[in-house]
């Protein structure tokens, strides 16, 4: 990796729920978990069942370079429905004394953070409870009006608010903005944007898309190197009388690919896959929203990008 690289890895693309089998072995059926890596720090974004071979995988890069130091990575979650927090039990770093994991992400209908995940894994649904977790956890609550910033070695991010907008912020440091999305029910989501070095990636997971594009959306995602955005419908199914998907709080391809224009991104990633689309269905997908909007790609588990 280059210097100023931010690398991209998909280990979870899908929505709702996980679909293993034969018919999503090419895009994958692991739901929401993507790694942004620097070359100081590791980002989650969101701990979908993906997550789960995102920990070996990390413990295993962490044994083979024979690391003294803590393993040290933060988790940005952009909301706790289950889809989007499944995994977090079943994260090996998590049990690791060596390990210290930052967690931030928003309070959902007034509880903390920190009560949602203890709460998925009380005893009646989980036997280890998120408090007995061996790694050192450090768990925010994080909104719209913060920013998160990342110096360097740091092994804690720092959490700006507008007291700090004087803050000396250098090149090669890592800033994770938020913006949230009131559109998915029933208490909204973060969406987080990620800038270092000028590069810019953007992660629009769980938005339902307006007529004319979200002007919030489209705002927040101006001009980035890589948008990664919620695509779970196509038209036809968004629309349809007999089942209708209006107000599931997801976006159509079409809305995706509208955003993805306007904001004049560098390159848009179709995310939270429909569980019923296989692969043969997410190869149609893609190739429509290629006639749509032409640096576009559905995302795949396994897939990379270099930022």
């Amino acid at each position: 990796m280059a210097r100023h690289d931010l690398t991209i890895r998909f280990w979870g693309v899908r929505g709702s729920h996980p679909v293993p089998g034969t018919k999503t072995s090419i895009y994958g059926g692991n739901t929401a978990c993507i790694e942004i890596k620097s070359k100081q720090h590791t980002l989650i974004l969101d701990a979908g069942t993906g997550i789960i071979p995102l920990g070996e995988n990390l413990l295993s890069e962490y044994r083979k370079n024979g690391a003294e130091d803590k393993l040290n990575v933060t988790v940005l979650l952009s909301h706790t429905h289950h889809d989007h927090i499944q995994g977090l039990p079943y994260f090996k770093p998590a049990y690791k004394r060596f390990c210290s994991i930052n967690i931030f992400g928003p309070e959902l209908l007034g509880a903390s953070l920190e009560h949602s995940l203890s709460q998925n894994m009380d005893p009646q649904y989980y036997p280890v409870r998120f408090e007995a977790l061996n790694a050192r956890k450090n768990v925010h609550d994080f909104n719209e009006k913060e920013r998160l910033l990342f110096h360097r070695d740091d092994e804690m991010p720092q959490i700006l608010n507008g007291k700090d907008n004087g803050k000396l912020i250098l090149d090669d440091d890592l800033v994770v903005h938020a913006c949230k999305s009131p559109t998915h029910p029933i208490d909204g989501v973060l969406m987080f944007k990620i800038v270092s070095n000028g590069k810019t990636i953007v992660y629009a997971t769980d938005t339902e898309g307006v007529a004319g594009g979200d002007e919030n959306v489209i705002a927040f995602a101006a001009g980035a190197d890589v948008l990664i955005h919620d695509a779970q419908y196509v038209k036809e199914e968004y629309a349809d009388s007999a089942d209708p998907k209006r107000g599931f709080g997801h976006s159509t391809v079409e809305m995706a690919c509208e955003v993805a224009e306007k904001a004049q991104v560098g390159k848009l990633i179709l995310f939270h896959h429909d569980p019923s689309h296989d692969d043969a269905r997410m190869a149609e997908i893609e190739k429509h929203a290629q006639s749509r909007f032409t640096n576009s790609n559905a995302g795949k588990e396994g897939m990379e990008l270099h930022v």
